[in-house]
């Protein structure tokens, strides 16, 4: 166990992530609620969190070489752990499930039975090999560019299923004015992702920084702020009582 003590000046740290909409929003004041918890909880354990939104694979390249502290929307990737040191915390839990048509019919009984069906797949996704895990290696793939594609196609019926994030698919339904998107329904959730800040192993302190990072969610938690901010952006996560990565 580290013995953590808080600096009496706030310490600068720079994270970053992809866009995430909505829970991280270039085009919102704070950049969204998954960064306005990041910069909360980094406040009360002596960090003024500067946060970027950048590609992937720049913040990726910026973390490997140190020149950002490290990437604030990581999800746990054991080969990883040669270059960041994850927040024993998760900060967020993302649900990932089934959006299909209405007027489709399909149901949910046993995940072999959706073999027949064809879905959407991200390119370059990482949701799609876990799909493929959980109903079979074989099934048919629609590939898509973005999510917003995935949307009008699933409503378009060039393929039968969407998996994607929750949060996420509701909120292009509910933004992006598509026609007939009044007919997609979120089935049922299939997966759930922990999100962690991950630090640069080029910084010397980064075993330190992932605690401190974990103890202030933790404080932000205990003492309500985390659920007011939850109210504040009207988002919630799958539970607020979001999990330890064992």
């Amino acid at each position: 166990m580290l013995f953590l003590c808080f600096p009496a000046k706030a310490e600068k740290l720079v994270l970053a992530c992809n866009e995430w909409k909505p829970l991280v929003d270039s085009q919102q004041k704070n950049h969204g609620l998954f960064v306005d918890i990041l910069k909360t909880a980094g406040q009360r354990v002596g960090y003024d969190v500067e946060h970027q939104i950048l590609p992937w694979n720049r913040l990726v390249a910026l973390t490997k070489s140190g020149e950002i502290d490290g990437i604030s929307c990581s999800t746990f990737i054991a080969e990883n752990q040669d270059w960041v040191t994850y927040t024993e915390q998760a900060f967020w839990v993302t649900e990932v499930g089934l959006f299909v048509r209405n007027d489709s019919e399909i149901k949910l009984t046993q995940l072999k039975n959706l073999k027949k069906y064809t879905f959407g797949a991200l390119k370059g996704g990482a949701y799609t090999n876990v799909l493929q895990g959980l109903i079979d290696d074989n099934i048919k793939l629609v590939p898509y560019p973005k999510e917003i594609n995935g949307m009008k196609m699933l409503i378009e019926k060039r393929f039968d299923i969407l998996f994607t994030g929750n949060i996420l698919g509701n909120y292009i339904i509910q933004t992006q004015n598509l026609d007939d998107a009044d007919n997609i329904i979120y089935l049922e959730t299939l997966f759930l992702e922990d999100i962690h800040p991950a630090i640069s192993k080029k910084r010397a302190d980064a075993e330190i920084v992932s605690e401190r990072l974990s103890k202030g969610y933790k404080l932000i938690k205990a003492d309500g702020t985390l659920e007011a901010l939850f109210a504040k952006h009207n988002l919630y996560p799958t539970s607020y009582n979001v999990k330890l990565t064992n």
